[in-house]
C-alpha cells in the first residue's frame, strides 16, 4: 500500500495570540503533514502576518479572503486539498508531536479506514464546563464496518462530540458524496451523521492526539446571540429533515435523539436571549420526531413556579433517571 498522505486544513480568523503555537505544534511533528493550508477568513489583527512570517516546516498554502465564516473556510480548503486524508485544525489549538505518524500508522494497520475518530483533551484558559460533557474522551478502541454498530458504541458512552478536529477522513467522502459544511455556528453537528452515513469503514482510538485550548472569546464560551439561536434552529431543521429521509430505523433513532438534544438546546436559548422560537419549526419537530417531549420542552421553557416542576418531574429529570436513563448518544 503506498504511504497515505494528510493535508491539514486551517482556517483562521483573528487568533493572533494563538496561531503560532498552533502552528508551532505541526512544525513540531515527528512526521511533518504533506500539506498544511490556511484560510485566513478576513483576520482584522495580525492573524495574517504572523502566517506569512512563520517559518513552516511543512509544504504549506496561504489564502486570504473576506470573512465568510469558518464552515466557508472549510469548504474552501476541502477543494485546494491534494491529499489523501482531510484533517480540519483549529487555529488556537494543539496536536501533540505523535499524531501525524501515528494516525499514518493506523491508516495502514486498519487498511485505510474511511473515518478514524481519536480522542482530545482541554488546556482551560478560563472556568467553563466539565469536561467529561464535552465528549472529547472517546473511551474505547475499535474498527466497525457498520454505521449503527459505531453509533452504538458512542451511544453506550452517552455522548459524541462531532468536533472535527477529533477525526480524521478520505478526502474521497466529502468530494464523491458532495458534503459541505454550512455557515451557522453548530455547522460540525450538521455534517456529522452525512459523514458517518456515507463512509463505510471506521477506527476508533481512545488516544489522545488533540489539544482544545478552552479560552475566553471563543467560538465556545462567547456569549450567546441571536447568530447561535440561529445555528441551534438551523441544526434542527437539519436534522429533522435527516431523520425525514432515513429508512432504517436502527440509524433513524440516533438522529431523532440527536435532534432532540438541540431541539431542547434551541428553546433553552430562545429563552435566555428573550427571542421567539420558531412556532412552525416546533410544530415540524414534533410530527416528525413524534415525541411528546416536543411540546413538554416547550411549556418548559415558557414557564415557571410549580408548572415548571412538575414538566420537570414529568421529563424525568431527577438524579435517579438521569442514572438509569439509556438512550442514543
Amino acid at each position: 500500500m503506498k504511504r497515505p498522505t494528510i493535508s491539514v486544513i486551517i482556517p483562521a480568523y483573528n487568533v493572533g495570540q494563538y496561531i503560532e503555537a498552533a502552528l508551532d505544534s505541526l512544525n513540531d511533528q515527528q512526521s511533518l503533514p504533506d500539506e498544511v493550508i490556511i484560510i485566513d477568513d478576513g483576520s482584522v489583527d495580525d492573524t495574517l502576518r504572523i502566517i506569512r512570517e512563520f517559518d513552516h516546516a511543512y509544504p504549506v498554502s496561504i489564502q486570504s479572503t473576506v470573512n465568510q465564516g469558518q464552515g466557508a473556510a472549510r469548504n474552501l480548503g476541502v477543494s485546494l486539498a491534494k491529499g489523501d486524508y482531510i484533517y480540519f485544525f483549529d487555529s488556537d489549538d494543539m496536536v501533540k508531536p505523535d499524531f501525524i505518524s501515528d494516525i499514518r500508522d493506523l491508516i495502514a494497520e486498519q487498511e485505510m479506514p474511511d473515518i478514524i475518530f481519536f480522542s482530545g483533551k482541554c488546556l482551560y484558559e478560563t472556568e467553563w464546563i466539565d469536561e467529561k460533557s464535552l465528549g472529547y474522551d472517546r473511551g474505547f478502541h475499535g474498527r466497525f464496518n457498520n454505521s449503527v454498530e459505531l453509533l452504538e458504541s458512542f451511544s453506550s458512552r452517552g455522548v459524541i462530540s462531532p468536533m472535527p478536529c477529533l477525526y480524521i477522513t478520505k478526502k474521497s467522502l466529502w468530494v464523491d458524496h458532495d458534503l459541505e459544511f454550512i455557515d451557522y455556528y453548530h455547522e460540525d453537528e450538521h455534517i456529522l451523521f452525512p459523514l458517518i452515513f456515507s463512509a463505510k469503514s471506521y477506527y476508533v482510538t481512545d488516544m489522545v492526539y488533540f489539544i482544545r485550548r478552552v479560552r475566553n472569546g471563543s467560538t465556545m464560551t462567547q456569549q450567546k446571540t441571536v447568530k447561535h439561536v440561529l445555528g441551534l434552529r438551523a441544526t434542527v431543521c437539519s436534522l429533522i429533515s435527516m431523520n425525514n429521509s432515513i429508512a432504517d430505523r436502527n440509524l433513524r433513532k440516533f438522529v431523532s435523539w440527536r435532534a432532540l438534544h438541540f431541539l431542547k438546546r434551541y428553546i433553552c436559548l430562545c429563552r435566555l436571549t428573550e427571542v421567539s422560537c420558531d412556532k412552525a419549526m416546533l410544530f415540524s419537530a414534533f410530527v416528525a420526531l413524534r415525541s411528546p417531549r416536543v411540546p413538554m420542552y416547550s411549556l418548559y421553557y415558557s414557564s415557571s413556579g410549580q408548572v415548571r416542576n412538575t414538566i420537570k418531574r414529568m421529563l424525568g429529570a431527577g438524579e435517579n433517571f438521569k442514572k438509569t436513563r439509556k438512550h442514543p448518544l
